[in-house]
């Protein structure tokens, strides 16, 4: 009967095993522990039987789930089914939570995301993470944190607390996903919010109404700090957007442009304000964080 079992060979230097690390701690503001989960290529059946396992580097994107800053509650799993593909082209894969408007006013978000790329960077060898080669993707809430992680480099009021400073919290390419761009702006579209309302998230975000406070909404727009020497951005927008408007993702590109930045946007014909999660829009993510963080590889 043996000669009817069928075989297959078992490629023994390939990885593929995908492992889930739920709720990492990357650190605790009071009371409040902020955690991150990790997705990269590692048999958990190999610390059961202490074996060395994989001994890989790669590339990491840390992934910001939009929620408004806290408008509504922050869900860092809902979108850990459309990152596997990402950790199976050779990345580790992060997804990163932060506080909302009503736990802390900005730049508080910012803080945190950027104590947790330092984080990743400082334990890089433990999560097999290359720390010279790491991207930031957001969308909404988190595409507008994405952009000011890559766009506020070395400005020490956004770096906050002292945790792991030996380590940068420099990014090398930034994918953001409709982030609001010019707070003070915003209501110049259409919108199924007043932005410049005190009720709103933007202005929750900042503590106070949009237009009553300038200077606070001007510090939370990353349109205030484009530069040139900005890691490469990647931007990409609904026409069809009735939460944060289409308008804001063509502010930031002109604005980046003629600093002389070459930035790269996608107008999304008919999406709304929804993940892009068709495979031709994620080919477009893909493809850019393939250029950037794994240069010569086709």
């Amino acid at each position: 009967m043996t000669k009817h079992i069928k075989e297959i060979n078992w490629e023994q230097n390939t990885n593929s095993y995908i492992q889930l690390i739920p709720n990492i701690e990357y650190t605790k503001v009071e009371d409040t522990s902020l955690t991150l989960h990790l997705l990269v290529y590692r048999n958990p059946m190999d610390a059961l039987f202490n074996r060395e396992g994989n001994q890989e580097t790669y590339p990491l994107i840390i992934y910001l789930q939009g929620c408004g800053w806290g408008w509504t509650k922050q869900d860092t799993a809902a979108f850990i089914p459309q990152l596997v593909p990402f950790v199976e082209q050779g990345y580790v894969v992060a997804s990163v939570q932060y506080r909302g408007s009503g736990e802390a006013v900005f730049p508080a978000q910012l803080h945190d995301v950027k104590t947790a790329v330092r984080f990743l960077k400082a334990n890089a060898a433990r999560y097999n993470i290359d720390p010279d080669r790491v991207g930031v993707w957001g969308d909404s809430s988190g595409g507008h944190l994405a952009l000011l992680l890559g766009l506020t480099e070395g400005i020490e009021e956004f770096e906050g607390p002292d945790e792991y400073r030996h380590v940068s919290s420099k990014v090398d390419a930034v994918a953001d996903w409709f982030g609001p761009v010019d707070l003070l702006s915003m209501s110049k579209y259409p919108s199924i919010f007043d932005h410049d309302s005190p009720n709103s998230p933007e202005s929750k975000l900042i503590g106070g109404a949009v237009q009553e406070n300038r200077e606070q909404a001007e510090q939370a727009s990353p349109i205030s700090y484009v530069h040139r020497e900005a890691p490469p951005i990647l931007i990409m927008h609904g026409d069809q957007d009735d939460v944060v408007p289409y308008e804001q993702s063509v502010q930031l590109f002109e604005a980046l442009i003629k600093e002389g930045h070459d930035a790269l946007m996608y107008k999304i014909n008919g999406a709304g304000h929804n993940g892009f999660t068709q495979a031709h829009t994620l080919d477009i993510v893909k493809s850019f964080f393939r250029k950037h963080l794994k240069p010569g590889k086709a």
